[in-house]
């Protein structure tokens, strides 16, 4: 089994390899076929692509379909190609900014072979624009000499200059050493802006990089665009010398072609130097290489054949020559116009004046439909870089635009962040604020809930202490000789004499607080009720009638004490013996006095009704200082009722009760500040008359 798996792994290894190695053939071999083969390098592309696919290296697939976009522009299939960079497009990791670049550049190469130059530039910029935001000095060289070669199509020779010297200043940064190509398009930009000595030395620095890379084709082309220079500045024989060492770098190149393009320049430039014999042989040498080439003498070595002829004198024949190549370069006007010139020249030397005459016509012709056209290709180039201009101002504008709206929403993204920070600064202020007044404010309450819990404290005391002292008040009862009960407003017993306790069988010590209503029987009560309300309107000793009990008299206690005394004869008491002397108090008050108890009274009750919601009944029964009678069905609070009118108040007022209330209602009801202030100052009053009246 193990023998088994080993060989299975060994031929899947052997089946991958065998993939790889296919893949990269394939990859291989549609790079050379893209120039020579572009229909079959299209599908050897796309089986490369198929290949990198499946093994998931996006960049080899990008290339592979870079290469097949190649292949179709090279068959001038711009719909396919544009369809292949489009899928390009949506590979995976096509964001990356290095394959946006690739692929930017790519489609200005596109819409440049389409022949659409200003539509080229938008993609080629587009392409520098992210060069430039990562910094990649070789590929901004890169994107400035696309930019040059598309501005020297619309003729703006100085945009294309600047543009070729900013790649060879970034291409030099970032230390490229194959400059020979840019190098030569400067020298072919020097040479149309007619500034031959700057041409002379970009063309000597092009030669000496392909000399130096070893790429000798390219070298014959930087030697043929010096013999130009030569050539245009007079000097024959420099141009001579110079497209001679050009067709040396050609033949040894394998350049046959460049070579047969070539020949013309040599015998011209053999021609202008007055070396007929070197001309004749050059001349002679081109006529080979076309033979063996198979193809028919290019139409300019032809003309310069023909010049050879007729400066030779050996005119026979040359008109023949001459019409034969004007019917082969019927699209070729540069060429037919040096071949109508030269067929113009050999009729006139060969005296034929009319037909020199009618050869000249047609060459004028000719030359002014080169003018014309010249003029339109200008004109072209103008509206090319007019709608080159269009476009960068319309797309300054975009940008400028853009930079303002940016600038606009800037503006009001500080204007919001300065307006959420004042508000949050505010927010803060106003809680800092609202924090210090509620701490203060905890503070002036706790101040107020400490003052308030003192002199509820102190009313609490100062209540207390106005109850009778019941020891005094017991030992004064013991001595009576009566069985006497004292009694407060309600009602209820407060102190009673041993008498008074074995009359009723209780026991003196649990007493206190019982109703005396509870000892009598319900006639006895209401007749009770009846004493105590004639008691109050009179303000004097009543006579009662109560069963079982003898003498029985009902009289309020002196000194303002809010007590009732109920007295009453024992078996061993004689009749109608002393009772205790409890009136303490028959001076009379004065009016001050007795409007300030008044007034003290209405406070508190309208202070009790305000903070309470409650009636005077309710304070009478809750705070049990005043009694509750029944009148006619209705409860009645008399008492408390006769302190609330100065023509009510009793001639010896209890004053007492009056101060227990005002403690009550300071004690127990929510009052405001302010109320409770008034209330106070009321309290200090009658506490000041009592004080000097000495009933404190």
């Amino acid at each position: 089994m193990r023998r088994i798996a080993l060989r299975l792994f060994v031929l899947a290894a052997l089946f991958a390899g065998a993939g790889c190695a296919r893949a990269a053939d394939d990859d291989e071999r549609c790079r050379e076929q893209i120039q020579q083969q572009p229909r079959s390098a299209i599908a050897l592309c796309e089986s490369a692509y198929a290949a990198a696919a499946a093994r998931n290296d996006a960049r080899a697939a990008e290339d592979a379909l870079a290469r097949r976009s190649d292949a179709e522009l090279a068959l001038g299939d711009y719909a396919a190609a544009a369809h292949t960079l489009d899928r390009v497009a949506v590979l995976p990791g096509a964001n990356a900014w290095e394959s946006q670049f690739r692929l930017a550049r790519r489609r200005g190469m596109l819409a440049y072979r389409q022949g659409q130059i200003a539509e080229s530039l938008t993609p080629f910029r587009a392409a520098l624009a992210l060069a430039t935001a990562h910094g990649d000095a070789r590929a901004q060289g890169q994107s400035w000499n696309d930019i040059g070669i598309a501005l020297r199509r619309t003729g703006d020779l100085h945009g294309a200059l600047e543009a070729f010297l900013a790649s060879l200043q970034r291409k030099r940064a970032a230390g490229d050493e194959a400059l020979g190509a840019l190098l030569n398009n400067l020298g072919d930009v020097y040479r149309e802006l007619d500034d031959a000595d700057s041409a002379r030395q970009r063309y000597g620095e092009a030669l000496a990089a392909f000399e130096a890379g070893g790429r000798t084709l390219d070298a014959a082309h930087a030697r043929e665009g010096l013999g130009l220079l030569a050539a245009e500045a007079g000097d024959s024989v420099a141009s001579a010398r110079l497209y001679a060492q050009a067709a040396a770098d050609y033949a040894r190149a394998g350049g046959a072609g460049d070579q047969l393009r070539l020949a013309a320049l040599l015998v011209r430039a053999a021609l202008d130097a007055g070396d007929t014999d070197a001309a004749a042989a050059q001349a002679e040498r081109g006529a080979a290489l076309a033979r063996q080439l198979g193809q028919p003498e290019p139409p300019a070595l032809v003309a310069q054949r023909a010049r050879l002829l007729r400066v030779s004198g050996r005119l026979d024949g040359v008109r023949e020559l001459l019409r034969a190549a004007l019917d082969r370069a019927h699209d070729d006007r540069n060429a037919r116009i040096d071949l109508l010139h030269e067929l113009a020249a050999t009729s006139e030397a060969g005296g034929d004046s009319a037909t020199a005459l009618k050869d000249w016509r047609a060459w004028h012709d000719a030359d002014v439909e080169r003018l014309k056209s010249e003029h339109d290709r200008r004109l072209e180039q103008l509206r090319v870089r007019f709608d080159v201009a269009e476009k960068e101002r319309r797309i300054a504008a975009l940008d400028a635009e853009n930079r303002l709206r940016t600038l606009e929403l800037e503006r009001r993204a500080a204007m919001q962040r300065a307006t959420v920070l004042a508000a949050l600064v505010a927010l803060l202020l106003i809680v800092a604020a609202v924090w210090r007044w509620r701490q203060r404010e905890r503070m002036r309450r706790a101040v107020r809930a400490a003052q308030l819990a003192d002199e509820v404290e102190r009313y609490r005391r100062e209540a207390a202490a106005l109850a009778l002292d019941r020891g005094r008040l017991q030992a004064l009862l013991d001595n009576a000789a009566y069985a006497v009960v004292a009694l407060d407003a309600a009602g209820s017993i407060v102190a009673l004499n041993a008498p008074a306790a074995q009359r009723w069988a209780l026991a003196a010590d649990r007493t206190i607080g019982t109703d005396v209503r509870t000892l009598l029987s319900p006639d006895d009560a209401a007749r009770f009720d009846a004493a105590l309300d004639d008691m109050d309107e009179c303000d004097a000793r009543v006579a009662l009638d109560l069963a079982g009990l003898d003498d029985a008299t009902l009289a309020p206690l002196g000194g303002g004490s809010g007590l009732a005394v109920l007295s009453f004869a024992v078996d061993a008491a004689a009749p109608g013996g002393d009772a205790i002397a409890l009136d303490a108090d028959s001076v009379e008050e004065r009016d001050v006095y007795r409007r300030a108890l008044v007034e003290l009274m209405l406070a508190s009750v309208a202070a009790w009704e305000r903070s309470t919601g409650k009636t005077r009944m309710d304070l009478a029964s809750e705070s049990r200082i005043w009694r509750i009678t029944i009148d006619e069905g209705r409860l009645r609070v008399r008492a408390l009722e006769r302190y609330l009118s100065l023509a009510k108040l009793p001639r010896r007022p209890r004053w007492r009760e009056v101060l227990r209330t005002v403690y009550y209602v300071l004690t127990e009801c929510p009052l405001e500040p302010a109320e409770r202030e008034a209330l106070k100052g009321k309290l200090e009053q009658v506490q000041d008359a009592v004080k000097r009246r000495s009933l404190a």
